[in-house]
């Protein structure tokens, strides 16, 4: 029984709903990818350095120190897929990118919105209420600055482009949800994205975009469609979407690759 969606379980859903079923209905279980893991270290990284200047604590590691020390500990505790990867080589570049300048002045730049008990508003949680739709949808912020903004921290293996920024549906989740909730802040419905790339030479990319409230009934209408066709069973694989893949799939032995 499906108890709430997410903004992830959705795009997953729009990529391909056979993934989807895989994941929420099956429960097939599959080893992380190493995108994943990297990701998450990263995030936790950032989020650490930006905890520990908002609340003028100090730590024992310095940056780069403090993701290998994450990297570390979840490769210890997660089945990972390193097929065709070196881990040695994905520990190198997150270790270069908090070396990097450019990085880390974007991250030392992030001011984060106190709560209500004085601690950052980090890993914030939501929820959307969509008419036709009986399960709440939920999402976490990564974080919400000073100026009422939520935002993304993404790593990428290449530069985004500006329209790539502006086309991600995920802005229009977030802002659509905090509305809901009575957000008092951020009433032009600004949202950024702060995107770390995994080049050669890192590099932080930050864009604003900003989104309409009439959006949100086509949000809505899109969402209610998905949950339709959940309900209805209809999971037929995507084809033609670059997710399908042996290298982007996690559930390809279970589908074409049966």
């Amino acid at each position: 029984m499906i108890k709430h969606l997410s903004y992830s379980s959705i795009n997953t859903y729009l990529l391909c709903p056979r993934s989807w079923r895989f994941r929420y209905i099956d429960k097939i279980q599959t080893p992380v990818s190493p995108n994943l893991i990297f990701g998450s270290a990263f995030h936790d990284t950032i989020e650490a350095i930006i905890k520990e200047s908002a609340l003028a604590e100090s730590s024992n590691m310095l940056p780069p120190q403090l993701f290998e020390h994450n990297w570390t500990h979840k490769i210890q505790f997660e089945d990972v897929d390193w097929t065709g990867v070196d881990p040695a080589d994905m520990l190198a570049t997150g270790v270069s990118m908090f070396k990097s300048k450019d990085c880390l002045e974007v991250i030392r730049a992030i001011s984060p919105m106190a709560g209500d008990a004085g601690e950052p508003i980090i890993e914030r949680r939501v929820n959307l209420t969509v008419p036709g739709v009986p399960v709440p949808i939920i999402g976490y912020v990564d974080i919400i600055t000073q100026d009422g903004v939520p935002c993304d921290v993404k790593t990428a293996g290449r530069k985004w482009s500006a329209n790539q920024a502006d086309d991600e549906l995920q802005p229009l989740f977030y802002l659509a949800a905090l509305n809901q909730e009575g957000f008092p802040l951020n009433s032009d419905w600004r949202f950024r994205h702060y995107v770390f790339t995994k080049t050669k030479t890192p590099a932080a990319q930050v864009f604003e975009v900003a989104r309409k409230p009439s959006e949100v009934f086509w949000l809505f209408g899109l969402i209610a469609d998905v949950w339709q066709a959940i309900e209805a069973k209809a999971f037929p694989p995507q084809l033609n979407g670059w997710k399908c893949s042996d290298k982007y799939c996690e559930f390809w032995p279970h589908c074409r690759g049966a």
